[in-house]
């Protein structure tokens, strides 16, 4: 799954996530093939990110896991040793790993439809 701009958005990628307007109303279903038209109207209705399935487009920021949770620890090093604070940093490593094998297995399961 990736948040990309709309701009960045192509005829053929497909919405990973529901499309909603300020209202809540959906605007366009999860699973949505996109086409010329649907983009056009999204920008229309000042849509600005969807979300796609799998990483369809290069945004320059792609970061492994070990980089992204070194840059979790250097944010935290200020308060290392408060254990409140360790205690947050623990818990959010592991929703990092969370999402970063969720992320994966969807991945993977999307390299397998045809």
């Amino acid at each position: 799954m990736q948040k990309v701009p709309i701009e960045l958005v192509r005829t053929g990628m497909i919405l990973a996530r529901t499309i909603n307007n300020d209202a809540g109303m959906a605007l366009c279903g999860e699973g949505t093939e996109l086409t010329d038209v649907i983009i056009e109207r999204l920008k229309r209705m000042n849509v600005s990110h969807v979300t796609l399935r799998g990483h369809p487009v290069d945004l320059g920021q792609t970061k492994t896991k070990e980089q992204k949770i070194e840059e979790l620890k250097a944010r935290f090093i200020h308060v290392q040793g408060d254990p409140l604070m360790d205690e947050i940093l623990a818990a959010s490593e592991s929703a990092l790993m969370a999402l970063e094998e969720e992320r994966q297995a969807q991945e993977a399961e999307e390299g397998g439809l045809p």
